[in-house]
């Protein structure tokens, strides 16, 4: 069986299957989250059913890790909007402020 590996230089160090870029959370978005059928990840991804499955197996194994690392994913990319929001409210009141337009 092929196992789950991770190196920091592949997928940002994501968890995956060891020989391929397919992360497990590839493989539990596709088949958990939007119901598509394991042999049609497995094909298009060009894993065996063994791999398709010890992905998923090691997703339910360690899904508290898995679920603490997508609240951290979403509470940045919340933030990163919130600072971006900012930065352009700030750009938008400096031109306001100059007299400037927005193209």
């Amino acid at each position: 069986m092929t196992a789950i590996v991770r190196d920091d230089d592949v997928r940002s160090g994501r968890l995956r299957i060891e020989g391929s870029r397919v992360t497990v959370l590839d493989v539990k978005r596709r088949v958990i989250d939007n119901d598509e059928d394991a042999h049609i990840v497995a094909g298009e991804y060009d894993l065996s059913m063994a791999d398709v499955f010890h992905a998923l197996a090691y997703y339910y194994d360690h899904r508290d890790e898995f679920a603490r690392c997508e609240r951290e994913a979403e509470t940045a990319r919340r933030d990163g909007e919130r600072r971006t929001r900012e930065t352009l409210e700030r750009v938008e009141s400096g031109r306001r402020e100059t007299g400037e337009q927005a193209d």
